[in-house]
């Protein structure tokens, strides 16, 4: 792809509507290009039900689509974009992106290889598989502004909140926390919950504060893994109870993250907070890992049939789910005594 101007545009469209790791994954774009060039007018497009995004990230305009109606969707989203832009910018690969991207009239339009009706761009840049999310991502912008440092850490505004009430009275000033989010969309990339309430419990006797985040979709989780530990004050359940600026910046009040392979990672790689990841059926070779020198990943490895999709699974294509089963709490403990040097 040939190199383009970067001062003969200003006006550039994102699209990314898959969900919230994937936006956060896309930020790393818009600060490039408004490092590059402060007064480009930048507009992302986001699903609705991630409102809260543009409350930690206000360098760009935000635009909603909601997805629930597929032609409605498309047709309003392109009343409101036709003929703005100069630019459109697709890290999403779907067909609904790619319409959008060519019924919005706009001049230039970038995706990757892979993407659905990929035809409709004008300019398609290769999908590189075995690099991370962010990385494969700034490539699209690779023609305008040229090669990045893809592990550049990106601010976000945390600042001017009022906290949650309930965390600031439950932690002292001393106090060891660690955050857990046991959540995740997909079922296969979850960690039992019942292994991390044994988990949490050693974490517990080991002195530490545990807290539980997560959506309000995961309440219910959140409640089953309290009902494993019972009464005991160095838990403390937030699942469902927090905005997405909340929990971001629970996170980089806490020693440690441990989460599965879901956006609570990618959360956390815009904190100072050191990340255990887990990972079931899915693996870091896919891009979606916490890269940072003191981030870690668990998982099982050798075996056969991992990984057994991109995404995940309801449940266990093989029916035994050893990815996850066979990765014991000891080992899990034993990791956060690694990364915190515990003896």
């Amino acid at each position: 792809m040939e190199t383009l101007n970067k001062s003969s545009f200003n006006r550039i469209l994102i699209i990314q509507t898959a969900f919230l790791g994937d936006v956060l994954l896309t930020l790393p774009i818009i600060h490039h290009l408004r490092k590059a060039r402060p007064d480009y007018k930048i507009s992302i497009l986001v699903k609705s039900e991630l409102k809260e995004i543009q409350d930690i990230y206000p360098y760009a305009e935000f635009l909603f689509i909601d997805k629930s109606s597929k032609v409605k969707s498309i047709i309003e989203t392109v009343k409101i974009i036709r003929k703005k832009y100069d630019i459109v910018i697709s890290p999403h690969r779907s067909y609904r992106s790619a319409l959008i991207s060519y019924l919005s009239k706009t001049p230039i339009r970038i995706s990757f290889d892979k993407s659905s009706l990929n035809f409709v761009y004008t300019h398609v840049i290769k999908y590189q598989s075995r690099v991370h999310e962010i990385e494969r991502n700034l490539s699209l912008i690779e023609p305008i502004i040229g090669k990045v440092n893809w592990k550049e850490q990106i601010r976000l505004n945390l600042l001017n909140y009022v906290f949650n009430e309930e965390f600031m009275n439950w932690k002292n000033r001393n106090d060891k926390v660690i955050v857990v989010a046991p959540g995740t969309v997909w079922e296969t990339k979850r960690y039992p919950e019942y292994y991390y309430a044994i988990l949490i419990r050693k974490l517990i006797d080991l002195g530490f504060k545990v807290v539980l985040i997560g959506t309000s979709n995961e309440f219910e989780l959140g409640y089953r893994i309290v009902k494993y530990i019972k009464n005991d004050y160095s838990l403390l359940n937030l699942v469902g109870k927090l905005s997405l600026k909340e929990s971001i910046s629970l996170i980089q009040l806490s020693d440690l993250l441990i989460c599965n392979d879901s956006a609570p990672t990618h959360m956390g790689v815009f904190t100072e907070t050191p990340i255990i990841t887990i990972y079931g059926s899915t693996v870091p070779e896919f891009g979606f890992y916490p890269f940072r020198e003191k981030d870690k990943i668990m998982q099982v490895e050798n075996l056969p049939c991992k990984p057994c999709g991109i995404h995940g699974y309801k449940k266990c294509p093989e029916k035994h789910f050893k990815c996850m089963l066979d990765l014991k709490p000891d080992l899990i403990c034993e990791k956060v005594k690694e990364v915190l040097n515990i003896n």
